[in-house]
C-alpha cells in the first residue's frame, strides 16, 4: 500500500526520483517495479499505477460498452497519456513534457500516497489541494 508523502526536486531534464518506500511497495507487494503514469483525470496531477492496478483498470473498461461516452472521455483522458515506467538505477524516471505540463510539475514534487496508487503534484499546486480536502473534511462524518 501506498502512503505517505515526499518530496523530490525535479531536474531540468524532467528527471525524478520514485520515494524509496514507493519502490520497495512496488518490489515487495507488486513483485516488479514497472509502473504506468498517467494524467489524473479529476485533479492536475499524475497519478502512478503499478503494472498490475493499471491492468485491473484498463480490465474494468474493456467491460464497459466502448459507446459509453465515459469511458471515451477516460481513454482520450488518460489512457492515451499513460507511459509505462522501470525506474533506472537511482531510482529516476523521465516525465514527459505534456504529463509535466498537465499537472505543472516543476522542481519540487510531492508523491502522496493513495492506497493501490500514489499521486505526483506540484509542491504549490498539493499544499492548496491538501487545504481544500482538509477543509471539506472538517465537515464530514467520517465514520470509517
Amino acid at each position: 500500500m501506498f502512503q505517505g508523502e515526499y518530496t523530490n526536486n525535479m531536474d531540468d531534464k524532467g528527471r525524478v526520483n520514485i520515494p524509496a518506500p514507493f519502490r520497495e511497495v512496488l518490489q515487495n507487494a507488486y513483485t516488479e517495479p514497472t509502473m504506468i503514469v498517467a494524467r489524473d483525470a479529476q485533479a492536475a496531477c499524475l497519478r502512478v499505477y503499478p503494472l498490475r492496478e493499471w491492468n485491473r483498470l484498463l480490465a474494468k473498461l474493456g467491460a464497459r460498452p466502448s459507446s459509453d461516452r465515459t469511458v471515451q472521455a477516460f481513454k482520450r483522458a488518460v489512457v492515451s497519456s499513460a507511459q509505462e515506467y522501470h525506474p533506472d538505477k537511482q531510482g529516476r524516471v523521465l516525465i514527459p513534457q505534456s504529463l509535466r505540463n498537465h499537472a505543472g510539475l516543476s522542481k519540487p514534487t510531492v508523491f502522496a500516497g493513495s492506497a493501490e496508487t500514489f499521486e505526483m503534484w506540484d509542491a504549490t499546486a498539493w499544499e492548496a489541494q491538501l487545504t481544500s480536502s482538509l477543509a471539506f473534511l472538517q465537515n464530514q462524518d467520517l465514520d470509517f
